[in-house]
């Protein structure tokens, strides 16, 4: 590096380092993984107990869930493929069946179905068993939605406009579906507290409403009647976290819309489970998925999104204070039309890294954060 290039890149680290006291982060190159045709949906799990990270897609050309064991460096193995039965659309990590093994639960957004795949605590999974939900569900959570120690499903259903609730008998098996109206269109739905009353709620957005829907929980697996809270037309993922550090419950959510307008919202907590008007951020183009971390290691949450317009990884560091500072893109491969992104210590360096779903490109892309 010459004189001139060290002060360039002095300026721009100097330059990107003062938004109000923050701390740079950045990433590396994206490395590519093969995976299944079409992949949507990824997540970061240790699925054969060896202390190491694994990646799971899910692919809804290829039909199939591709996992991909890791070295432990923030390197993977070639995949191995297990049939979903159906073309998947969301994929959740749990041990569905207590033994200590991790599972599967995958929806299928092009049926009425989740598909179950109990693992075997080796890298390895069983065939996978379908559960009948709503019509088309695109979106899936997994927790104990009715406090008996047994993981439970959750479903939003894009054509029924419902979410389905299927509470587990601590097998592996799942009870008879229980369904709650929501919006047509539903793509997302996530389980917390947001009125922290120490019973889950369920919180869902819908792709052709301009709202997110919250329905508070009694506890015993049941729901309130939903109350919808105005965002950016378009909500196709939403994240619940305390994005201002105040112990109170906020929801994010990320719109697919123009590439001037506002793709993630923010809507603050009073924490009685009532959200305030919504604070709206643009990345340039439109986000199918978005998440809350702290990748620069501040203690302030930060946020990371997809932009798929113009296939980068846009991340906007917090403040602490539930506002954040403009984005900083990271490039994935071109042409990738990224569907999903996770956060994770993938090298076990105990810095963030991440993870996308690139559904043109049959991948998972891998940054490495530094």
């Amino acid at each position: 590096m010459n004189t001139i290039q060290a002060s360039i890149a002095t300026f721009i680290g100097l330059s990107l380092n003062s938004f109000s006291g923050t701390t740079l982060a950045g990433f590396n190159i994206a490395v590519d993984y093969t995976v299944g045709a079409s992949p949507i949906s990824v997540q970061i799990a240790d699925i054969n107990r060896d202390g190491k990270p694994d990646l799971i897609s899910t692919n809804a050309d290829g039909v199939s869930i591709s996992v991909l064991l890791g070295n432990g460096n923030g390197t993977f193995n070639p995949r191995t493929d297990y049939p979903s039965l159906f073309s998947v659309s969301s994929l959740k990590v749990g041990d569905l069946n207590r033994d200590g093994k991790l599972d599967l639960a995958a929806a299928a957004g092009g049926n009425s179905d989740l598909s179950v795949l109990l693992g075997n605590g080796n890298g390895t999974f069983n065939p996978a068993r379908a559960y009948p939900v709503g019509t088309y569900p695109y979106g899936m959570d997994i927790g104990d939605v009715n406090r008996d120690g047994k993981l439970d499903l959750v479903s939003a259903n894009g054509g029924s406009g419902t979410v389905s609730i299927l509470l587990g008998k601590g097998d592996g098996t799942f009870n008879s579906k229980i369904d709650y109206p929501t919006n047509i269109d539903a793509t997302a739905v996530a389980i917390g507290d947001v009125n922290r009353d120490g019973k889950p709620d369920l919180v869902s957005t819908a792709y052709e409403s301009n709202n997110v829907c919250v329905l508070l929980g009694n506890g015993n697996g049941t729901f309130n009647f939903k109350a919808d809270y105005p965002v950016k037309r378009g909500a196709y993922d939403v994240q619940i976290g305390d994005l201002n550090r105040d112990g109170k419950p906020d929801l994010l959510t990320a719109s697919l819309v123009g590439p001037t307008d506002n793709a993630l919202n923010i809507l603050l907590g009073n924490g009685s489970g009532i959200f305030n008007l919504k604070t709206g951020y643009s990345i340039g183009g439109a986000s199918k998925a978005v998440r809350i971390g702290d990748i620069n290691r501040d203690g302030k949450p930060d946020l990371v999104a997809l932009n798929q317009d113009i296939d980068v990884i846009s991340v906007l560091l917090g403040r602490g204070d539930g506002t954040f500072n403009p984005k900083m893109d990271y490039p994935i491969p071109t042409g990738s039309y990224p569907y999903e992104v996770q956060i994770g210590d993938l090298n076990r360096d105990g810095k963030p890294d991440l993870v996308t779903a690139n559904y043109f490109r049959n991948t998972v892309s891998v940054l490495l954060g530094n």
